[in-house]
């Protein structure tokens, strides 16, 4: 009798103006699918509302994790549109479900017979084709409603979406502008041109305790209820920024810029800027704001301080190519500082201090976290933590035992001895890379470590014993002390290497570190596990957090 195949259910939309009821549809189809064939339903997972041009989709994730543990045999969906809509995320997970032996089953592709190769490469190009002409229609249709001098979306604060019925069965939606918003942007443009930075203009509308533009947008970001000079400045090259929307003056701009998708991941994109022929731009007198002189005004200032800034500019980057040869690096802990009351990220203030950005472009009423400390001494206190932790007993032990259940259980599900015997040599060989260099591979010194590592594999490799368990216990001690001597030389090693991979190193060890102020002391606090999560990465481990030590956070230094 044959053993029934184990199957995992998966539905997607794309939007959020679909009906959540159509997971529930697709999930009826699927289980309809699956016991046509004769199919065991154990697992379900979906994503509703997000796009399958991207991977990065959290059950969709979580499937692929379970794949990867064998906990079902086969996928069904409703169609492979469901599963992507982007080639350069299929093909490569077809090819590793067909080498986990996990078929694929849709309407539209089944992997069990000979022909499915072909039938995929087309279905799926037929998907991404297909999500790209929905886009290029969608941007037709935008385009008519411009050239019509009508809106075609986005929603500037100091309007609102009026909504006119022109018959019984039609209504459409017109943009207005909003009275009571509008005089908090005459206020803005006066006070701007009156000589207040944007700092402060945002300072004094949180302390009032005016609402700002995330707060009728409904974004879910973490700044949803103040406002930030960023809001007010904006990008002046794409005319964002309240004191740059040139809507405020009755002129309205379609096709500006456009954005442009990562053909690798459609959740990724960049904004291209449109030469000016391209743009349709209508003259809107019923949504003026600003009065001309005062419009006038504003620019008049914002030249003279691009032109006192930009000569700043210059002369700093001379001075830093006369003495550094070069454009000055940024500086190792930039981007991964996090304030943890708003989770703003900390940047430098005067005096090489880093301070929390929303506190300093928002005032006390954006985030009340207004502790300051020296760049110096976080690099110092952080380097120190960093040595602290790797060479801790608990974390060596840890990182043994992890990497033992791994070559045990991947070990297991193998069914060739071959492959596991490559499997295992590979593990071992970026388990050592990742300890002994931490990922800093730039070093004369850690490339010559690197070179006895290799050397100890080729000698594993003449051993006519079964790979296993014995052979990573026998090479983790030399390993265990190439990392002593690595961590030994973190400082030096650190400020050999090029600043942006510094700190890329410690971002992919550490991840976010949230810096918290306890009476005249300031604490830097890590995830905990980070690092040996990092190094099991490395190894070939899944990333699931049954990999990963807790999910707390642990000070590695006090007293900044």
């Amino acid at each position: 009798m044959t053993q029934q195949l184990r199957a995992c259910l998966y539905a997607r939309y794309s939007t959020d103006k679909q009906s959540e009821a159509s997971v529930d549809d697709q999930f009826r189809l699927c289980k309809r699918l699956a016991e046509q064939h004769g199919f065991i339903v154990a697992k379900r997972f979906s994503d509703p509302a997000i796009s399958g041009g991207t991977s990065k989709r959290p059950e969709y994730q979580k499937m692929l994790n379970a794949a990867r543990r064998r906990e079902f045999d086969v996928i069904v969906a409703e169609d492979t549109s469901r599963l992507w809509r982007l080639l350069a995320e299929q093909a490569p997970r077809l090819a590793e479900l067909a080498d986990l032996g996990i078929f694929v089953v849709t309407h539209d592709l089944d992997t069990r017979m000979e022909s499915s190769a072909v039938l995929g490469a087309v279905t799926g190009a037929m998907s991404e084709q297909y999500r790209k002409e929905i886009a290029r229609r969608t941007r037709r249709g935008l385009e008519g409603r411009a050239r019509k001098g009508k809106s075609a979306g986005g929603r500037a604060y100091g309007y609102r979406i009026v909504h006119t019925a022109i018959s019984d069965t039609e209504i459409v939606k017109e943009v207005a502008v909003d009275p009571a918003q509008a005089e908090i942007v005459v206020r803005i443009f006066e006070m701007y041109a009156d000589g207040i930075s944007t700092r402060a203009i945002a300072g004094i509308l949180n302390a009032e305790g005016v609402p700002s533009p995330s707060t009728t947008l409904k974004r879910k970001e973490r700044r949803k209820s103040k406002w930030v000079a960023s809001a007010l400045w904006g990008n002046p090259k794409r005319g964002l920024g309240i004191l740059h929307n040139e809507l405020y003056v009755g002129r309205q701009i379609w096709n500006r810029f456009k954005w442009v998708r990562s053909a690798v991941d459609s959740s990724k994109r960049r904004a291209v800027q449109n030469p000016e022929s391209e743009w349709v731009v209508n003259e809107r007198e019923d949504l003026r704001i600003v009065p001309q002189p005062l419009w006038n005004r504003v620019r008049q200032r914002q030249q003279a301080q691009s032109h006192a800034i930009g000569y700043r500019v210059k002369e700093g980057l001379a001075d830093a190519r006369r003495e550094n040869g070069g454009r000055r690096p940024r500086y190792l802990l930039s981007g991964l500082l996090q304030c943890p009351e708003c989770g703003g990220g900390y940047i430098i203030a005067s005096h090489g201090n880093y301070v929390c950005s929303t506190h300093k472009n928002g005032g006390e009423a954006a985030c009340s976290n207004g502790t300051r400390f020296k760049r110096l001494d976080a690099e110092k206190a952080l380097l120190a933590g960093l040595q602290e932790r790797m060479l801790g007993d608990d974390t060596v032990e840890y990182v043994r035992e992890a990497v033992v259940k791994l070559v045990q259980e991947q070990g297991n599900t193998k069914p060739n001895t071959a492959n596991r015997r490559r499997m295992l040599e590979a593990e071992i060989a970026n388990l050592t890379d990742a300890i002994a260099s931490g990922g800093l591979q730039a070093s004369p010194a850690i490339a010559a470590r690197l070179q006895k590592s290799e050397a100890a594999l080729v000698d594993l490799q003449k051993v006519a014993e079964p790979p296993g368990v014995r052979k990573v216990e026998r090479l983790l001690p030399s390993v265990v002390e190439e990392q002593r001597a690595f961590v030994g030389e973190l400082a030096e090693t650190l400020a050999e290497v090029d600043v942006d991979q510094a700190r890329s190193t410690l971002k992919g060890m550490y991840g976010p570190v949230r810096a918290r102020q306890e009476g005249e002391e300031v604490l830097l606090e890590i995830k905990h596990g980070g690092l040996e999560a990092a190094v099991l990465c490395a190894a070939g481990a899944s990333t699931d957090a049954n990999v990963v030590a807790g999910e707390g956070l642990e000070p590695p230094t006090r007293g900044l």
